[in-house]
Formats: structure tokens, sequence, C-alpha cells
């Protein structure tokens, strides 16, 4: 391993592409990017669906190796946000290292060699002394129970599969859920079809959201001006850092963003029955914050209905709410998110003594630092457990990660080391820590959401700042690893009732 371990990364999402930039930077040459889709930029790809945006502003949501001058708004939209991660890739050189059109389902630790092998959904193999997924949180969509009692005529599709073939146009719709993404959805639908039905389980909070385009001036400056776009973006940054308190349960930016949305709904919806089923019993944050400013303007038009009761069934030409209402509609929308809590869910991975991460997650998913499990050695994950960041851009949080991965494996080669394994007791030490930040956030308060395993432990969320993140991912400490395998097999129980600080709903 002189001249650095071969490299499997799965995924070429904006993490799959920080990794591969850096380890190009550091002369570890020897990398392969696997991806199921055709192209690059991961849920950018694979989101179509009309008014699909990012919720981080457009110069925080890129990576600071690569300050792009031309976003076009403070928000951008998915298509210049592919383009941007597009043009990182060839900017970088990073197509022989891509592999596409390939979907890897398993990945087996092989105890006798020191290595991964890789499947994919054809059949193929592929060998490497080390892997590391960066599959992210939203590739799995969840599709709600919908019991067919009659064949449906009409069409249903999840945002993430987005038909574009499927004309809105005049038709009668139905929108499931009230998240980030029917936020986004729900205001274009309204533009064009005949009747809409916003499907709601529980109202979301919605913070304003005064998107702009970029003048001519400030684009000029970001191209002309030296450091006047790094500049900008710092500001950006130490400005979400500012709003971390957001995720303490009861502080005063909690009160302020609750007051923010309370008063954009009362400002808004003039029916005082439809303002109060649009005004959530739930703490602001215990679910991902929701920024819109024409998404409740848009569920008070007149040929829009707020339903505030789940969809049960569909019939011929229907959906069925749990009241029992039968709804006609020609397309059902599911903007019902991803499983984001069953992290690596549609990849086997086995590691050592035949233990599967499935086993090993059985009371939820964990990772040091988001990246290393014990029993799991020389694998790495990007955007793992509890790496979901409160308030910032997860581009910084996948920029950490990935350079703490190139350092890891830079002391494998400089120490000519096979084989890295994080320590069970690092792990354990650090489940701990991040047990007790989380107590008091808003995320452990009565409130469903994603962040959750099934027994109530937040496995998603980073409950501290960006900052402290970096700060711990600085350097590599080998002493939190172990280079040769253990003589037993490590076990990190998370007690399924030991959920730290809330109730589990």
């Amino acid at each position: 391993m002189s001249k650095g371990p071969s490299v499997g990364i799965i995924g070429a999402g904006p993490g799959g592409l920080a990794l591969g930039i850096f380890l190009k930077r550091v002369g570890l040459e020897n990398f392969t990017i696997f991806d199921r889709e055709d192209g690059v930029g991961g849920t950018w790809r694979i989101n179509t669906y009309p008014g699909l945006a990012c919720d981080v502003k457009s110069h925080l949501y890129s990576f600071s190796f690569d300050l792009n001058s031309g976003w076009s708004r403070l928000w951008s939209g998915q298509a210049e946000i592919l383009e941007y991660f597009e043009r990182c890739a060839r900017r970088h050189r990073l197509g022989p290292h891509l592999t596409l059109n390939t979907e890897v389902t398993s990945a087996r630790w092989q105890e006798s060699s020191r290595t991964w092998r890789l499947m994919t959904a054809t059949g193929e193999e592929h060998v490497f002394d080390v892997v590391v997924s960066a599959v992210g949180l939203f590739t799995q969509p969840t599709m709600p129970t919908l019991h067919e009692e009659e064949p449906f005529t009409g069409t249903v599709m999840h945002t993430a599969r987005w038909d574009h073939d499927v004309d809105l146009t005049g038709r009668d719709v139905a929108v499931l859920g009230t998240g980030s993404t029917a936020a986004q959805l729900v205001p274009e639908v309204v533009k064009v079809a005949r009747s809409v039905y916003s499907i709601q389980r529980s109202p979301t909070w919605v913070l304003p959201k005064p998107d702009r385009e970029y003048t001519d001036r400030e684009k000029w400056l970001f191209a002309k001006v030296p450091f006047a776009k790094r500049l900008y973006r710092t500001r950006l940054w130490l400005r979400s850092e500012s709003n971390i308190s957001v995720i303490e349960h009861g502080s005063d930016k909690t009160h302020e963003f609750r007051s923010a949305a309370a008063a954009m709904l009362e400002r808004t919806v003039v029916d005082t029955d439809l303002r109060k089923r649009l005004t959530p019993e739930t703490p602001i944050g215990c679910k991902r914050l929701v920024f819109s400013s024409d998404f409740v303007p848009a569920l008070t038009q007149s040929h829009v209905e707020v339903v505030s009761s789940p969809a049960r069934a569909l019939r011929a030409r229907s959906l069925v709410t749990e009241d029992g209402r039968e709804l006609d509609v020609d397309v059902v929308v599911c903007a019902t998110g991803y499983a984001a809590a069953d992290y690596l869910g549609q990849i086997e991975v086995t590691g050592e003594h035949g233990q599967t991460l499935h086993e090993a997650w059985r009371d939820g998913a964990y990772a040091y630092l988001g990246m290393a499990v014990p029993g799991f050695p020389n694998l790495f994950m990007l955007y793992g457990p509890n790496t979901n960041v409160g308030s910032n851009s997860v581009i910084f949080m996948l920029e950490a990660q990935a350079r703490y991965v190139v350092k890891a494996l830079r002391h494998m080669r400089r120490r000519r080391r096979s084989y890295v394994a994080v320590r069970a007791q690092t792990m354990a030490d650090f489940i701990a820590r991040i047990d007790e930040w989380m107590d008091g956030t808003v995320w452990t308060t009565r409130c469903s959401s994603y962040f959750r395993a099934a027994n109530g432990r937040v496995v998603t969320q980073w409950p501290r700042s960006a900052r402290d993140f970096w700060a711990m991912t600085r350097r590599f400490r080998a002493g939190d690893y172990i280079f040769e395998p253990p003589t037993e097999r490590p076990d990190i129980h998370v007690d399924a009732h030991a959920v730290a600080g809330g109730d589990v709903p």
C-alpha cells in the first residue's frame, strides 16, 4: 500500500465529488466513484419536480474550493445546482474515475485479503482496499400505504421520480405531504391544475423565504473583485452559525422563528378555520424547517383545499381519506420524503465475523463522527449518522468529512497500514456525547419526524454547530482507531429505552 489504498466511492453527489477532488489533490489517484444514475449530482440529478430549489443560500451551498460567481439568485433552483456540480466534476477531471449507471447492491469485507468486495445490480464484482459510502440521506423515497380498493385509472408518483410526461394542466391533483418538497411543489401545481387538494397529516411551520435574483452589479463584484465572493460566503456562514440556538427547545431563536412563521400565517390566511388548521401544535424546528414565501398563499386560493386527514385508499377516479371523504382526482403526488434514518438501507454491508450493518444498527444507526463503525474496517461514510446540521450548509459538513477521510488514508499510506477500524470504546464514548448534547434540543420533544429511528433515538441530526464539527474533524487521531483486527467481535449496543432527553412518540 506504499502508493496508497485503492478506494471505492459509492455515490457521485456532492460528498463523493468532494472526496474525489481531495484524493486527486494529494496524489491518491486509485479511486472509482460509482453512481446508479447517468451523471453526477446525486439528489440534484434524481429530483426534478417543479419548484425544486435549495433552502440554503447558493453561495453557501457550494464548495469552499470552487466558489461560483454566477449564481443567478439567493436560493438557486435544481437545474442551476446540478449544472454547478457537473461543472465541478469536469473542472477537476473526475471523468476517468466515474463509473455511472452502476448500482452497488452489496459490500462484503474479505478478512483474508483485507479488502472490500462490491457487487453491482448486474452481477459485476469490484475489489477495493477501502470503501467510502457517499449515498447521503435522501436516496430511498417513502411511499404512503394506499389501499387500492379499485384499480386507480389516474397517475400516482413520488416527487423523487417525477414523470415529466404527466401534464398537470387542467387536472385535479392531490399532493400528499406538507414538508419542504410540498412547499416548493404546491405553488407550481396551483398555477396549472384545475383543483388541488393539499393532504396533510399535520401542519408544518413555514418561514418566509425572501428570494430574489442577484443584480448585475453583485455578479460583477463576485466575478471581478478579489475575495468578494469569499467574503460574502463567509458572512453567510457566520450568520448561519449565529442561528444554531434554533435547535435548542425554548430558546430565544426558536421564539423568534415561531413568531415570524405565525406572523406570516396571520398576514396571509384570512379564514380563521383554515389558519387554525395550518398552525402546528409541535415546536418549531422539531421537524425540518420549511422556507417558502408562496406556499401558504397558494393554500388560500379558491381552487385549493387543505384536507386535514391522511390519505387511506384509492378508487377508480378518487382518493379516499381516513375520515371517509372521497376526492375526485386525476393525479396523486406523494411529497412524502425519504427513509432518511435507514442509512445504507439499499446496500447489504457485511463486515467482520459476518456481522451486517443492519444487525449492528438494530437500535438505530450510529457512526463515529458520522463516518466509522466498529467491526467494519476500511469503511467510511459521508453524511452518515448524526451529521445533518441543524443550521448551516451540509456542503460544509461534507467537506470536513472528506478531508478527514483523506487524512486517514494518508496515515495508512505513510504507516504502510492495510487495516483501520474505529475502537469500540471510542464509538461508545461518542454515542454518549451525542446523546448528552441532544438533551434539550427541539428534536427530542414529542414530535414525529424522519430524524428518529424506530426506537425514538435521533440518528440523523448533529446537535452542535458546524464549527464544532469542523474542530472535531480537523485532525485524524490515530489513537481513536486500531490497525490490526481485534480478537473479539466489537458490539456497540444502543439501549432502545435510553433515548436522551426526549419522549419516544
